[in-house]
Order: structure tokens, then C-alpha cells, then sequence
């Protein structure tokens, strides 16, 4: 949470991470940043900067985790040119990499791998699945160095839900490999499908790996999706940074008083009264030592 005047700030940029409910100590227009799979709670807040692709008046607007990049830089997209796809198809030693941490919700990008694997030996490098020599493991930092070398990696999410996309797609297309992807049945509206494989759009995650396999195959529709631009409209980072510059003069330009959005009296006052005692719990040493052993 960002509060530059602690005692009586005019706005509060918070998340929902942390420590819970920390924002509701701040009596002012709340506005919620969020890259994470949770959504807004809008009795509580005032304005959502997130994945939901809503229309809530002027409070929600959609500015995906997949718009940044290592640790908040921007993430450049220009396409390769064929020429340098060429060169790049050269420089790969391996079929695909699968680094992840844990098991999904959803399975798929478990079928994903089991199913690929059974084709060419995919590099799993993450915790889950691990199959490196001596167990090395790749993090979220450093996993650009394993994905540069391969043909292809598998990006899907944990979750599927219209909107969600993370950064685990444009990561993929960072690396100059072909992202194979599962998770936001939406993602064609961002994304340009003809540069990257979504399992999605597929009846079965068996047609999809076919699909790898022929791209695999193909050298030259292999370079061709490596030329493509990753999304469908171009300039759309400048597009979508300027608008949110945008939004937050809109919100910021408010006297305050007029920048409040959330209800604040009557129900709406018991809601903000629960989740200030929640607060206190989780925040309250019983509950800490309790925490500590796991009870």
C-alpha cells in the first residue's frame, strides 16, 4: 500500500496483498492495484485497476499484469524480422520448457505437459515435475535463460477466467519462443493467435498438441509465427499505458470529496466496521503465535 501522508493521506493506492484489509484504516477515495486472481470489492474501495474486464461507471479499469514486465519495467514487442527469426531458430538447443511452482486448478496445463511429453522430452525446470539434472530449478527471475533455448514453452495459467491473463504469455514472447497457452478464454482480444498456440480454441488438448507438433515440424511456419506481432492492434502498450495515465488524472483532478465512489454510511459502515476488526485479528499477536505453529 502507497500512503505518503500516513496520518491523513487525500487517496490510498493499495493492493489487495499484504497485510488484510490494511487500507481501511485510511478514511479517503481508495484505489486498488491489482495483478493477482481476485477481484474488487467495491463497498470497500473506490476505484480497481485490475484483469476484470467490467463496466462499473468511472470505477474499474482493465489494466492487465501481462502490460509489465520484470519487476514493473516495460516489456518491449516489437516482431522479429524473418531474418533474425532464422538466426533465432538456430540458437535453440531444446522442444519446450514447462517452469512452474505448483499444481492448477484446472489440470490442463498438466495435460499440456503429459500429453507434449510423450512427443520429445520437454525441460522442466520449475519445482513442479522437476526432471533437470541434479534437480536445478529455475525461478521467475532467472527462467529467461532456459526459455531462450527452446522452441517453445508452455505458459498456460492456473486458473481460467475471462480477462486473467498474466505475465506468464508475454514472458514467452520475451523469450523469443512460441508460447503454448491455456487459461483466459478472452485472450484473442489482446493477443494476435497466429503468434502463439492457444489450447484453448482447440476442441481438445489433444488436437492442440498436433498442432505443436506440425509447427515443430515446419521450419518455416515455425519462423513465420516467430515474425508475427504478439498483439492484435498495434501500439497497443503506448495505447493502454496513455489511457491509464489517463484514469488516474481523472481521479486524481477530483476534489476528494467528489472522488468518493464507494457507499459510506449505513450497511455499506457495518461492511468497513467487519473487515477493520479482521484487520485487527490478523494483525493481533495471538493470531500471529497461533499462525506460527500452524494452528
Amino acid at each position: 500500500m502507497l500512503c505518503l501522508i500516513q496520518l491523513s493521506p487525500d487517496f490510498v493506492i493499495c493492493s489487495p496483498l499484504g497485510e488484510p484489509y490494511e487500507y481501511i484504516k485510511y478514511d479517503c477515495p481508495r484505489i486498488m492495484y491489482t495483478g493477482e486472481f481476485l477481484s474488487a470489492d467495491f463497498n470497500a474501495i473506490d476505484y480497481f485497476i485490475g484483469y476484470d474486464n467490467i463496466e462499473f461507471g468511472d470505477r474499474s479499469f482493465r489494466f492487465p499484469l501481462f502490460l509489465w514486465s520484470d519487476n514493473g519495467q516495460f516489456a518491449p514487442s516489437e516482431p522479429l524480422s524473418e531474418d533474425e527469426a532464422r538466426k533465432e531458430l538456430q540458437r535453440k538447443e531444446y522442444f519446450c520448457n514447462y517452469i512452474f511452482g505448483h499444481d492448477t486448478a484446472i489440470g490442463k496445463r498438466e495435460e499440456i505437459l503429459k500429453k507434449l511429453s510423450a512427443y520429445k522430452r520437454v525441460e522442466c525446470a520449475g519445482k513442479q515435475f522437476n526432471n533437470m539434472p541434479n534437480g536445478e530449478r529455475y525461478t521467475i527471475r532467472t527462467k529467461f535463460e532456459l526459455m531462450k533455448k527452446c522452441k517453445f514453452s508452455i505458459t498456460a495459467e492456473s486458473v481460467c477466467y475471462p480477462g486473467f491473463t498474466s505475465e506468464k504469455l508475454v514472458d514467452g514472447f520475451r523469450s523469443k519462443t512460441i508460447p503454448i497457452y491455456y487459461g483466459d478464454p478472452t485472450v484473442n482480444k489482446d493477443f494476435n493467435l497466429n503468434a502463439f498456440v492457444d489450447c484453448y480454441q482447440y476442441p481438445t488438448i489433444d488436437d492442440a498438441v498436433e498442432r505443436i507438433i506440425e509447427i515443430d515440424k515446419n521450419d518455416e511456419l515455425y519462423i513465420h509465427m516467430l515474425c508475427e506481432y504478439r498483439y492484435k492492434v498495434a501500439d497497443y502498450e503506448n495505447i493502454m499505458f496513455k489511457k491509464l495515465e489517463d484514469y488516474l488524472y481523472h481521479i486524481f483532478d477530483q476534489d476528494v470529496e467528489e472522488a468518493y465512489r464507494r457507499p459510506r454510511f449505513y450497511r455499506s459502515g457495518w461492511h468497513e466496521t467487519y473487515l477493520k476488526e479482521y484487520n485487527k485479528y490478523m494483525l493481533s499477536v495471538p493470531h500471529r503465535i497461533l499462525k506460527k505453529f500452524g494452528i
